[in-house]
């Protein structure tokens, strides 16, 4: 499904509701704050009947999407991101739309456009670890994504802002991140990154 012109707009609009809802909750404070403190105030109304309604939303998600309507599917993701804030995996969901779809150059040819969806799908996960039990998690993929995945693509064809080198230090930033929360594995997260740095010195890069 291409995009370009009006429906891109309206998309653009979409994306801005997303943001607004995610962001609406803010950061609940510090970590000796009780799990019912991440929630939102629609989550802690509806207690455990959160999670059911928000899985309705991500039904509903996926059935937009596949009619092509995308804007009442962002629209989905963002209740049901109000709905489940707690649950890492529709954060993810979300996010890796933006980035493996939307920026995939099949959908979205414009490097600048393909990197602005890549963000989009970035700033899904940084939400994200105000808000889930394990924001570790969260912070562990955006590294993982940058260093395993955008650092080896075609730089022709992203375009990315200082190269891989620049991926590789922004994924080590997020490791110390998801290090600070308590994740598990981040050392050998950080040794591929070096072993990556490693090999582009050797190419002269």
């Amino acid at each position: 499904m291409r995009i370009a012109g009006r429906t891109r707009r309206i998309l653009v609009a979409a994306v801005a509701a997303v943001t607004l809802v995610v962001s609406a909750a803010g950061p609940f404070g510090g970590p000796d704050l009780a799990a019912r403190e991440r929630m939102g105030p629609i989550q802690r109304l509806l207690g455990p009947v959160a999670s059911a309604a928000a899985s309705v939303e991500w039904a509903r998600y996926l059935g937009a999407l596949d009619r092509g309507d995308l804007t009442s599917a962002y629209g989905h993701a963002a209740r049901a991101l109000s709905l489940d804030s707690r649950a890492a995996a529709g954060w993810l969901t979300l996010a890796d739309h933006f980035i493996f779809i939307r920026a995939s150059p099949l959908e979205e040819p414009d490097p600048e456009a393909r990197r602005q969806w890549i963000r989009e799908g970035f700033s899904v996960l940084r939400s994200g670890e105000d808000r889930v039990k394990s924001p570790g998690d969260l912070a562990r993929y955006a590294a993982t994504i940058k260093s395993a995945f955008l650092a080896h693509l075609p730089q022709e064809g992203l375009g990315w802002p200082g190269g891989p080198r620049a991926l590789l230090a922004e994924a080590r930033i997020d490791l110390e991140r998801a290090a600070s929360f308590g994740a598990r594995d981040v050392e050998v997260s950080l040794a591929y990154i070096e072993e990556r740095e490693a090999e582009l010195a050797a190419e002269g890069h």
